[in-house]
């Protein structure tokens, strides 16, 4: 144990990423618990003891909130969870193959007929309780995105974004309801007196995640455009460097209203000026390909999870004026294209079918990613948490 807690140490202070550390967990300190697991006979009280100085290390630097999920952090990542092996599941584990191996032989060997006879009854396979899903609070936000949300996509970036441990905690638990907002706190921990717990900032709505991350009018003018502009910025990016057009040099750097060669023009937050009044015509972005007589308009957001069909079709639906004037005005086949990712990582089933419609290469992680960053900057920022949390 004593080995094991000592390695433990070392992995919260390294450089890795939050998956490369779960995985040093599971690959570099848990094999000191298992070679001896199932030989000698450990107190449950012992082994859980073990899990709660697990738990309590991560906290410590930041790796695992300490009101989040333990059953999460056992989940595998495919599944929204963190990946982390237990040392109970790893003893148990352990210990149900040797009485399975002994089992197999004893019909042909005396020693191990006798050695599982004093054995006695071999202990029950690891228990399957409630998943994270289920419970009322943490399960929270699977049970919104389920029906409107491709969840495999959605928990895609804890295995291919490569965030830091912290960033990891911090999004699962805004997920979880597990951050004290204001809402949190007079309802469930039951430690703020004001029954309203309105808004820090607005004074008006309720102070939950949900309000904080998407749904403030005080943060919707600054911290939710920057969010929106690093979104739209990756897929500018990768459309000026599909037609070679010149590319801005920082990701905060705002790029031009109008850049151009002689294979496409790009327009980047332009009004654009029609014979008909149309009252949507300032897309994010309007790609015109001159070669094959064609144009794009793709318009970004970044809602509350909950919301993302429905923001995707209100896209579609707030710039067919604008594509049947451009169409018309311009001689040019026009497309319209939503790009919608989620505060808190959620992504519809089409995402990436969309994305597919746009010039250049943008891959579905790399706007997800950039739209959890955005929203743990929101969360540190407007929660002012302390020190690691």
């Amino acid at each position: 144990m004593a080995k094991y807690l000592q390695r433990v140490r070392q992995v919260p202070r390294s450089q890795l990423n939050g998956k490369n550390k779960t995985r040093a967990i599971n690959n570099y300190t848990l094999p000191v618990i298992r070679y001896p697991a199932g030989i000698i006979r450990w107190p449950k009280e012992e082994i859980h003891t073990t899990d709660v100085r697990t738990r309590k290390l991560l906290t410590m630097h930041g790796g695992f909130h300490p009101k989040s999920s333990t059953l999460r952090l056992y989940a595998s990542r495919k599944e929204g969870g963190r990946g982390l092996v237990s040392v109970r599941a790893t003893v148990q584990d352990e210990t149900s193959k040797l009485h399975e191996y002994i089992k197999e032989k004893d019909p042909t060997d005396d020693v191990l007929s006798e050695c599982l006879r004093q054995w006695g009854t071999v202990d029950e396979a690891l228990e399957q309780g409630p998943s994270w899903e289920d419970k009322p609070l943490h399960g929270m936000y699977h049970r919104t995105i389920t029906e409107v949300a491709d969840l495999k996509k959605s928990h895609q970036w804890l295995e291919r974004a490569g965030l830091k441990d912290s960033t990891e905690a911090l999004i699962l638990a805004a997920q979880e309801q597990a951050l004290s907002t204001r809402a949190i706190e007079a309802q469930i921990y039951h430690t703020r007196q004001d029954p309203r717990c309105r808004c820090r900032l607005c004074k008006e709505a309720p102070e939950t995640i949900q309000h904080i991350t998407a749904g403030c009018k005080m943060l919707a003018g600054k911290a939710y455009m920057e969010r929106h502009n690093q979104v739209a910025g990756i897929v500018y990016r990768n459309i000026c460097a599909e037609y070679g057009l010149e590319t801005p040099r920082s990701k905060w750097e705002t790029p031009p209203k109008v850049v151009e060669n002689d294979r496409a023009k790009v327009l980047w937050d332009f009004q654009i000026q029609t014979d008909k009044i149309v009252m949507a015509n300032q897309p994010d972005i309007v790609i015109i390909d001159k070669g094959q007589r064609k144009a794009v308009v793709v318009d970004v957001a970044v809602p509350s999870d909950g919301n993302i069909r429905k923001k995707e079709h209100e896209k579609l639906e707030k710039y067919q004026g604008l594509r049947e004037e451009l169409e018309r005005a311009w001689k040019v086949k026009v497309t319209v294209v939503p790009v919608v990712v989620g505060a808190l990582g959620a992504v519809t089933p089409k995402l990436d079918e969309w994305l597919q419609q746009i010039p250049g290469t943008t891959s579905d992680i790399s706007v997800q990613k950039c739209a959890v960053l955005g929203t743990a900057r929101i969360l540190r920022r407007t929660l002012k948490l302390p020190g690691l949390w």
